[in-house]
């Protein structure tokens, strides 16, 4: 056999040798010729794969990743203040701190576990740090911008909707402190539960609750129960934001004529007036009430009126008037008149230079009082 001839018939067998391997190696599912959107249908009942599981390449193991809905943010806020020239209240406090977490569980719940210290809602200077909101909230639609009506489920201890500025934390309101009449209403954060209804998304807000009616400071050993109702409607208008509505709030405690019976109702009506470009906001508030225990009652009426102004990006303007004819705790009317600047260093620090006329009981005061409010 020629030299010539033995390289042609090594030729001839190596190529068929190739094709025999490319189709083995193609039954055998190794050698993926098709894309992605070209592979073809498998005829099950004539697949090798099928037949020989024991010759399919192994799987590389799938990363479970977090969703990115489970978040987890933190908040600190410091509140630093000096009050001068009063008779009663003066010199350097802490008013409050509160370290807060707060984020998303999946899609449709969100929580918000805060610590503080009881002072910023009290008069009593009491060194502990205690739970003062932890909370769940359940949202049916939880898309913002989704204008389908939505149900929302709160639970745990947190304050109860009643008012835009009827709230024990100064965290979503931009005032220096909180109204000396609703201080001596009531205000306080509560145990329980409210259903909150939107059926017209951001434009109106029905809700219900059940509280136990005794705080955050004392169980509940008085068959103590409080339940509120409110109403908030949302009318936009351009750049401008009307709010209005009402909240009610009734608490029972222990049987008429016992030592530790007392009872007390409160409604309010409220009208709000936003215009972000001018950082402007009025607020004006009227309410009723009702107190009664096993010595006495009393029914306070009495309202407030709240400005805020932006002159630019760093200085604004805040004022106060509020009016109660009675209080339960204090004796006689109360009555404020608060003004001063603020000075928005950034974002997150500002601060409030309030000068405070007040008369409780007949008794006048007149503070000054610098506060300096950061959060982290």
């Amino acid at each position: 056999m020629g030299k010539e001839r033995v390289l042609k018939y090594f030729y001839q067998e190596l190529k068929l040798g190739i094709w025999i391997g490319t189709l083995a190696m193609l039954g055998f599912g190794l050698v993926p010729i098709f894309g992605d959107d070209e592979i073809p249908e498998a005829d099950e009942s004539k697949s090798v794969v099928a037949e020989q599981p024991l010759l399919q390449p192994a799987r590389v193991a799938e990363k479970k990743e977090l969703s990115p809905t489970n978040t987890l943010g933190m908040n600190l806020r410091i509140d630093t203040s000096y009050s001068g020239g009063g008779s009663v209240y003066q010199g350097f406090t802490v008013p409050s701190i509160r370290l807060s977490g707060f984020g998303n569980i999946g899609r449709h719940l969100n929580y918000r576990l805060s610590l503080g210290q009881t002072k910023e809602f009290s008069t009593a200077s009491l060194a502990q740090i205690l739970p003062v909101e932890a909370y769940i909230v359940f949202n049916v639609n939880p898309i913002d911008t989704d204008p389908n009506s939505n149900l929302r489920f709160k639970a745990g201890l947190f304050s109860p909707t009643f008012n835009p500025v009827w709230t024990p934390d100064l965290s979503y309101l931009n005032i220096p402190d909180f109204n000396e009449t609703h201080r001596a209403l009531f205000l306080s954060r509560e145990a329980g539960a409210e259903l909150i209804y939107e059926p017209f998304k951001k434009w109106l807000e029905i809700g219900v609750g059940a509280f136990n009616g005794t705080g955050i400071f004392a169980q509940n050993t008085n068959n103590a129960k409080a339940f509120t109702a409110f109403l908030k409607l949302n009318i936009q208008m351009q750049s401008w934001l009307l709010s209005i509505g009402t909240g009610n709030y009734i608490l029972k405690q222990a049987t008429e004529g016992s030592v530790n019976y007392k009872s007390a109702w409160v409604s309010d009506a409220f009208l709000m007036v936003e215009v972000p470009t001018l950082k402007a906001q009025l607020t004006l508030d009227a309410f009723t009430s009702q107190f009664e225990d096993s010595v006495r009652g009393i029914t306070p009426v009495g309202g407030s009126a709240l400005l805020t102004f932006g002159i630019n990006q760093w200085l604004g303007i805040f004022g106060r008037y509020e009016y109660a004819t009675k209080s339960p705790v204090l004796g006689g009317c109360i009555r404020q008149f608060q003004m001063g600047p603020e000075i928005y260093f950034d974002d997150n620090v500002k601060s409030f230079i309030t000068y405070s006329h007040q008369e409780v009981g007949g008794a006048e005061d007149r503070t000054l009082m610098v506060r300096l409010r950061l959060n982290i």
